[in-house]
């Protein structure tokens, strides 16, 4: 993975597309649709107006702290 100079000294997590966070958690795409409608998950970037993504660095923190709270996702 190639990094990008932020200014602060860390990369840009990639942002992963629809397809890419369901395949991540094992679920549809309508899945995560109604999490993310729901508040459930890490909001969702726009990177145009018709292209959205989630940080992948945000899902994996997402996740960490479901397991630990025993929370299904």
């Amino acid at each position: 993975m190639s990094s990008i100079n932020t200014g602060v000294n860390r990369p840009i997590s990639p942002l992963l597309r629809i397809d890419e966070v369901a395949e991540l958690l094992g679920c549809s795409t309508r899945h995560v649709r109604n999490l993310h409608r729901e508040g459930r998950m890490p909001p969702r970037i726009a990177v145009s107006e018709r292209i959205v993504g989630w940080r992948e660095s945000d899902l994996e923190a997402w996740l960490s702290s479901n397991k630990e709270g025993g929370s299904d996702v």
